[in-house]
């Protein structure tokens, strides 16, 4: 009698074990379905609200990470400025403080000028992508570039200065991507669907986190604005 009660209960906790597997199963299912409805609305929505971004002014501050230090640096604050022409893509990033410093990207070319030591450095970077180009992810870029270039996935959901907004993180395909970063991470306006917040983290595992403030898309901008003008006291120094 006792062996039959023994079987009862332990047939009846098998199902209920089954029963609560097959739940979580559906539910964990019926999760990740949620998640990629979600993403594609947000990649569908940045692919339509960033078609239409030419250009973009915005505040920044930067920091760097140190992995091994466990700490950040003192940060960088100051302007950048952005435009997609048909005759390319014009960046320029205007640090005020702590110590004042211009890098300009146009025409294949990178110049960064610091007014302190009176010095230019001129590179020409061709085809290779420079890390500052990175900063623009998510501004203007189209849904197929974004897949194509990226393995994107939504990690969730986040206030930044009471706007909610999408955390996705992006890992480069590419190896001479993965050279600069190997994985980033966008903080995506729900309202705007631009980037507020970005991660962008090396292979050391050092990360630049870059937060743009006070953003304006689509002012009026042109190459011109994306000319240095150097004193004449100037030194030019070429890394070709």
């Amino acid at each position: 009698m006792s062996s039959n009660i023994y079987q009862i209960e332990g047939a009846i906790h098998y199902s209920l074990r089954f029963l609560v597997l097959g739940i979580l199963a559906i539910w964990i299912s019926a999760n990740l379905v949620a998640q990629d409805e979600s993403l594609d609305k947000i990649l569908s929505q940045m692919e339509t609200k960033g078609g239409r971004v030419k250009s973009m002014t915005a505040s920044l501050n930067q920091q760097k990470w140190t992995a091994i230090l466990e700490e950040f640096d003192q940060g960088e604050s100051g302007r950048f400025l952005f435009l997609k022409e048909k005759g390319g893509v014009f960046l320029r990033r205007e640090i005020s403080k702590p110590q004042p410093s211009s890098l300009v990207i146009s025409d294949g070319q990178a110049i960064f000028y610091q007014p302190i030591l009176k010095q230019a450095h001129h590179h020409r970077i061709g085809n290779s992508r420079d890390k500052t180009e990175f900063m623009i992810l998510g501004f203007g870029s189209d849904r197929e570039s974004l897949e194509r270039a990226y393995e994107i996935s939504l990690l969730g959901e986040e206030k930044l200065d009471e706007v909610k907004t999408y955390q996705l993180e992006m890992l480069p395909r590419s190896e001479k991507a993965q050279a600069y970063f190997t994985r980033i991470i966008l903080w995506i306006d729900s309202k705007r669907w631009i980037p507020v917040q970005q991660k962008l983290v090396e292979p050391t595992d050092d990360y630049i986190l870059v937060r743009f403030h006070d953003i304006v898309l689509n002012p009026r901008l042109s190459p011109r604005d994306f000319k240095i003008k150097f004193p004449k006291d100037t030194q030019i120094v070429g890394l070709d």
